[in-house]
């Protein structure tokens, strides 16, 4: 399997390139989902590349984020300077964009960004049908989901394994965007989810924690079976994180695939632990039912701990802080030091040794006795990390005949060159040049980053300059170089720019729609002109007829309804809706691109869940059979067709967890759901959640605070917890 690293810095990316990766994805500094991150330019993707390359290891772009139409041009020249640097592949959410970009480099890799939200057989068909040749799974995949897309498609499958988990399907989380104006599909979420919350059954006060902050993943123990189920490529979160944090990371999962011990993965986890961690690791992620997501305590790096506080003396305005610990600590680390609910986070300066374990610090602050005293950075192994360099072997062989020129031929791998001096050698009049003479030239290679591994000199007694070995080194070197790039770029597509690309024009009516989970929400509205979608609490057939001829009875005509099919379900859960849709032959609202497998067959409109854009998305989903688009709510303000929700309760998050079995410890068999569970943030806004069922339960998180919009599309008025007047 392919080991995929983060680099969202220069560091970052040697780290990821020395200890062990097979690729590297990075961002640009526009256009990617981690718009915080130090990145890289158009000027030095070039230089980046070609390193890269030179180690064998591949670059995968992430433009993973949505465009809008004014962006367009600026978004294909960040590309075009990207295929001109002969990037590997472009890892890429926007549907639109994917399209126009095969259309306008022909023969270039897209890899599906997990903000497309694939994550069962019949999205990834869907995608492989559309020129995609990688698919990066939603964390929500399952395993045996995993299994039928190997088994039924040719896409690559790549699968997260380690780092940060996002609480919310990705690429349908809307909470930083509606709640600050900062969108995660648009490479700016602030990380809401990892708030504390104060959580509330109606009015009363249950508990305080964070409750959507998700553990890390470690799926490390899990290697032989994503082998077995197909995967291709393992891929690390944290393009965020400090240049050590990947280089242990890289390294730990490097030696987990070349020699897969239990024993030796404790300790690379306890050395991953180290540098951070949110507590204990998630190492099951969503492969099976996981009801053990959430980390309520803590939602931040903890650190290992390593001692306690035993005694504090202040001297002025100095407190000396005694600490009795397990391991050494060294000017420049950083330490958290707990009791009970309190936490005081302290960089190390200068540092006393006392013996028998303990040590003198000192800070300005009054730290408790007693305190637990964490770990979070040690500054000594995170240099040896960072500063660690992988040389890459040269073998060299030189020819010294009287009467020819020098040779040396220089091999790396199966990539070999010859250079040749530039004029016949001569006899020496003494003793000739030695094989150390030689060996010290050609081993001065420290401006490099090759090693000598091997030297094998044939010399007749020749005068040999050592101007002429010092020449011919640097002349083997960089054509050696030269041509192991050129191997590695003739395995890549030729890539030929298509200049000439059309500006959609499309034209689809306004459409009007109310979006309800009752038929009691239509007792107080005007239904001319309006459409309905519906919205079931439980997806089967059942439910979903009882819905039905409840709406039609109220005097809607059943051509104008529509199924507002869930964002998530896995491939078993997709023959439910399949059944659904067979016996009850009404249209679809798609939120997934695994919809659009019925598109054909039953009248589709493009929802929410597929984060429409910019009209070259609008027009692609158009093409693949749907009548009408439904812009995304993160669009403001949105085109002048299809249709904009303009007030109501959407969904900000959908979790894939159970928050009701967070919260009361309950199980499936003594469910204690109600929809009076109430998350409350420091600035006291408050979100509720909404169960669909299909076979597993699903929740969406709201806003008690009604979602409004101004627009001159079709109106989409969502009446599901709406009680007033429209």
């Amino acid at each position: 399997m392919e080991l995929l690293a983060p680099a969202g810095d220069i560091k970052s990316f040697y780290a990821a390139v020395y200890h062990g990766a097979d690729a590297v994805y990075l961002g640009l500094q526009t256009f990617n989902a981690r718009i915080k991150a130090d990145n890289f330019t158009t000027e030095n993707i070039v230089d980046i590349v070609k390193f890269a390359h030179l180690y064998g290891v591949k670059v995968y772009v992430t433009v993973n984020i949505l465009i809008g139409d004014e962006e367009v041009e600026d978004f294909l020249a960040t590309v075009r300077a990207c295929v001109r640097a002969n990037v590997d592949a472009y890892i890429i959410q926007d549907l639109g964009m994917a399209h126009l970009l095969r259309e306008h480099f022909p023969n270039i890799v897209l890899h599906a960004s997990t903000q497309m939200g694939v994550h069962n057989l019949s999205g990834a068909k869907v995608l492989e049908q559309l020129g995609f040749k990688r698919v990066v799974l939603s964390r929500e995949t399952k395993l045996a989901d995993i299994k039928l897309i190997r088994a039924q498609t040719k896409l690559e499958i790549e699968y997260f394994v380690q780092g940060a988990l996002c609480v919310a399907f990705s690429g349908n989380c809307y909470l930083s965007s509606l709640k600050n104006g900062n969108s995660g599909n648009r490479g700016k979420c602030l990380q809401l989810c990892r708030l504390p919350y104060q959580v509330y059954a109606g009015e009363k006060l249950l508990a305080e924690g964070y409750y959507l902050s998700a553990k890390d993943l470690c799926l490390m123990k899990r290697l032989p079976e994503l082998s077995a189920a197909g995967v291709d490529s393992l891929k690390i979160e944290g393009r965020l994180k400090r240049a050590s944090y990947v280089a242990q990371v890289t390294r730990s999962y490097r030696q987990a695939l070349d020699d897969f011990n239990s024993v030796k993965i404790e300790q690379e986890k306890q050395k991953i632990s180290a540098l951070f961690s949110r507590g204990e690791f998630n190492e099951q992620a969503y492969l099976q039912n996981n009801f053990k997501i959430i980390n309520p305590q803590i939602g931040h790096h903890q650190g290992r701990k390593i001692g306690t506080v035993v005694a504090v003396c202040k001297f002025k305005d100095i407190h000396k802080i005694t600490l009795q610990i397990k391991e050494m600590i060294g000017q420049n680390d950083a330490l958290r030091l707990i009791q009970g609910e309190r936490q005081f986070s302290l960089g190390v300066g200068n540092v006393n040794v006392l013996g028998n374990g303990c040590v003198d610090i000192f800070s300005k602050q009054n730290i408790p006795v007693g305190c637990d005293v964490y770990l979070l950075k040690s500054e000594a192994k995170e240099k040896v990390l960072s500063d660690y360099v992988r040389y890459l072997a040269v073998d060299f062989y030189f020819t010294g005949r009287i009467g020819q020129p020098a040779q040396l031929v220089a091999n790396h791998g199966d990539v070999s060159v010859t250079v040749n001096g530039t004029k016949p050698l001569e006899k020496a009049r003494t003793a000739g040049a030695t094989d150390e003479q030689v060996k010290k030239q050609l081993e001065k290679l420290n401006d490099t980053k090759f090693r000598l591994n091997y030297l094998e000199c044939l010399m007749d007694n020749v005068f040999l300059p050592v101007a002429e070995l010092n020449a011919l080194r640097r002349a083997a070197i960089s054509a050696l170089e030269q041509a192991i790039l050129e191997q590695y770029n003739a395995h890549l597509p030729k890539i030929i720019e298509n200049h000439i690309y059309h500006q959609p024009a499309i034209n689809v009516p306004k459409k009007n729609f109310y979006l309800i989970s009752d038929v009691k929400d239509l007792n107080h509205v005007n239904l001319n002109h309006f459409s309905v979608i519906l919205c079931p609490t439980e997806y089967h057939v059942a439910a979903v007829r009882q819905l039905v001829s409840a709406v039609t009875e109220s005097g809607v005509d059943k051509t104008a309804l529509y199924l507002n099919l869930p964002t998530v379900a896995t491939q078993t859960e997709m023959q439910i809706l399949d059944e659904i849709l067979t016996q009850i032959q009404i249209g679809i609202v798609a939120n997934n691109y695994a919809h659009l497998q019925w598109a054909s067959q039953y009248p589709t409109i493009a929802g929410i869940g597929l984060n429409v854009y910019n009209r070259y998305t609008a027009e692609t989903l158009l093409k693949l059979g749907c009548e009408n688009v439904i812009w995304s709510i993160e669009k403001n303000p949105a085109a002048d067709y299809g249709s904009a929700l303009v007030s109501g309760y959407p969904a900000l998050m959908t979790l894939c967890h159970c928050p009701v079995r967070e919260v009361y410890g309950s199980d499936c068999a003594k469910c204690r759901y109600h929809n009076d569970l109430i998350y409350q943030d420091e600035r006291n806004n408050r979100y509720r959640f909404r169960r669909l069922k299909i076979q597993h339960c699903y929740f969406e998180l709201y806003s008690e605070e009604p979602y409004q919009k101004v627009t001159n599309t079709g109106k989409i008025y969502d009446l599901r917890e709406y009680h007033g007047k429209l």
